[in-house]
């Protein structure tokens, strides 16, 4: 039931790929525009490292860490080749412990909404700043409220030549909790082996996270529509901060 443990040897299987491309470029060109061009990134919640290598390929150094060691061998693996190899860290978000400071902060694909308590989420953001430099920026995504709202009830279904996942989507409004459940059946001969994780996340509104991001720290936050240039209008699909210390 440990979320993530055998998700981890077909995530990159199911995941579409692009997406990482569109949020490095994105988050690079906020970097940029922030002065950001280069030295240390931290990526919080790496999953199996591929945000890490697209932006290592970009000329920062990343530490990057997980609470899945799982998911950090995929990433492991996946950069060892890279001129300048990612620091690799098994530890989870809200006891963050670094050696020094980071020029910036990025967490994708939602894993802000696994932090489901709104003390955890603090203490998430409590780690960050106080490792961040002054002036640095902490980019993230979340899935909005009505994003949760739109996915209740949903199932969809991802096949490759080893797995077959069944996904279950969940959603109470009452308490802002989704819960989806995620049935991985892996091939070997003619037989499948089946593997069930139960995945917990919470949506929060924008004044709430604003919120924590200033009592972490954050001197200021914006927010965009996705992985676009656009500020939100509205609390809908997915979400970009960027938070400047």
């Amino acid at each position: 039931m440990s979320q993530f443990s055998h998700l981890a040897a077909c995530y990159d299987l199911l995941i579409d790929q692009s997406v990482y491309h569109r949020f490095s470029k994105r988050i690079t060109a906020l970097l940029r525009g922030a002065g950001i061009c280069d030295g240390i990134l931290l990526e919080l919640c790496c999953g199996t490292g591929s945000l890490t290598k697209l932006l290592s390929e970009q000329g920062y150094e990343m530490i990057s860490c997980d609470i899945s060691p799982e998911m950090l061998d995929v990433a492991r693996e996946k950069c060892a080749r890279l001129p300048v190899p990612p620091v690799l860290i098994c530890q989870p978000a809200d006891e963050l412990d670094l050696y020094g400071t980071v020029r910036g902060a990025v967490c994708c694909l939602d894993s802000i909404n696994y932090f489901t308590g709104l003390r955890e989420l603090k203490r998430v953001f409590s780690r960050v700043s106080l490792f961040l430099e002054p002036g640095g920026l902490f980019l993230f995504d979340v899935k909005s409220c009505g994003m949760f709202a739109e996915l209740n009830g949903t199932c969809s279904i991802q096949e490759t030549d080893e797995f077959f996942c069944a996904w279950q989507y969940g959603f109470d409004t009452s308490s802002g909790r989704g819960m989806h459940q995620v049935d991985i059946f892996k091939k070997s001969g003619d037989k499948y082996s089946r593997f069930t994780e139960i995945h917990e996340q919470r949506c929060y509104s924008v004044d709430a996270l604003k919120n924590a991001l200033l009592g972490a720290g954050f001197a200021k936050c914006d927010v965009y529509d996705g992985f676009t240039k656009n500020r939100a209008k509205k609390e809908t699909g997915r979400l970009l901060f960027a938070a400047r210390k």
